[in-house]
């Protein structure tokens, strides 16, 4: 699903044994820090429809404070509708990050792209001289330079021996390479959360639009499917629900586990699904509930899809924001599968700091 669908909140009362999240210890070492989880407990899903993420903090030039110290590495991730830089240290700790609304879709050119990331390059952030590492969309067709796509198994090595170079004001810059998992199904962006997931993960999803669930042995993806969940729901829900009353984002949890229900008792149905208002769907679920339920209805098959190669019982990684990643924690959950959930930030720039290691980059 995507992020702005539904926003669940977790009480700490409602919060869940089974579940934990991965966030970074303080330890001597980059590696000890991803091995040492701390829990995160969900439970059951609240949504504030409608309800806007808190404000960020304001980063133009007139509220930025002193240079950061000691930074020993800029790493960029560059989605398609966002951009966030972050400051590493020498130790791989991250001592800033700067966000931006400037994502790769909106950029036309190189040029736009390099005056974007001027613009989160304040003097407060780095000293000019600090390597810079990019991931994502930065590496695609339309991006700021293309990329090629790394094969399978790509580990942090692998990568980082397909770094392409960057010209971008005399620094030292690459782009990280895209991987491909199959002969239609590619990713940029999705590989560097997943070399970020504590040691012993061999599975990660990253919910979203376009789900990725990677397939991870010995610090490496292996494999790798991507379901175009996210999108799917928006054009099947507006289009059912055009000319109606009905609200299209209404979230009710009890809607969105009688979905994930549904497709584990009709494994077959998900080709069948054209219309949320088809009689079965009508039957299903109250009409106020329809949303949730189709919601669950296609993370349902997903996740059943996702957990069908490589069982139900292999331990999950739910990577992104904790919001999204709540959703697809309830749905593993009801399918008995063990998981937890790492930020997708933390994901990034412990996977970064991987490849920038094995490039010599830090």
């Amino acid at each position: 699903m995507n992020e702005r669908d539904f926003r669940p909140a977790m009480a700490e009362s409602e919060r869940h044994p089974s579940d934990r999240s991965a966030t970074p210890a303080d330890a001597a070492t980059h590696e000890a820090r991803i091995a040492a989880p701390r829990a995160l407990r969900g439970g059951n899903v609240e949504t504030a429809v409608g309800a806007k993420p808190a404000p960020r903090i304001d980063r133009s030039p007139a509220t930025r404070g002193p240079r950061l110290p000691d930074v020993a590495l800029i790493g960029v991730d560059w989605g398609a509708t966002h951009l966030r830089v972050h400051a590493f240290d020498a130790r791989g700790g991250v001592l800033a990050t700067r966000h931006s609304a400037r994502g790769a879709a909106a950029l036309t050119s190189p040029d736009e792209f390099a005056d974007a990331l001027d613009e989160l390059l304040g003097a407060d952030l780095d000293d000019g001289h600090a390597p810079i590492l990019l991931a994502g969309m930065a590496g695609a067709r339309r991006g700021w330079q293309e990329t090629p796509y790394a094969t399978l198994p790509a580990d942090a090595a692998a990568l980082a021996a397909l770094l392409q170079p960057l010209q971008f004001r005399g620094r030292r810059a690459a782009i990280v390479p895209g991987v491909a998992t199959g002969f239609a199904d590619v990713m940029r962006g999705a590989e560097t959360q997943a070399l970020g997931v504590p040691p012993g993960t061999a599975r990660a999803v990253a919910p979203g639009p376009h789900s990725r669930w990677l397939r991870l042995s010995d610090g490496a993806v292996t494999g790798g499917s991507t379901y175009a969940t996210g999108e799917r729901y928006s054009q099947l829900l507006e289009r059912s629900l055009r000319g109606r009353s009905q609200p299209a984002r209404a979230w009710s949890e009890r809607g969105f586990l009688l979905g994930l229900d549904a497709a584990r008792a009709h494994p077959d149905g998900l080709h069948e699904l054209s219309d949320v208002h088809a009689q079965p769907m009508r039957d299903a679920a109250p009409a106020g509930e329809l949303p949730a339920f189709l919601s669950g209805l296609l993370i349902g098959y997903e996740c059943l899809s996702a957990l069908a190669a490589d069982g139900a019982h292999c331990e999950t990684a739910i990577v992104g924001d904790a919001r999204l990643a709540a959703i697809y924690a309830l749905a593993l959950r009801r399918y008995g599968c063990p998981h937890y959930i790492i930020e997708g930030d933390t994901a990034f720039c412990h996977g970064l700091w991987r490849i920038a290691r094995e490039a010599r980059y830090a």
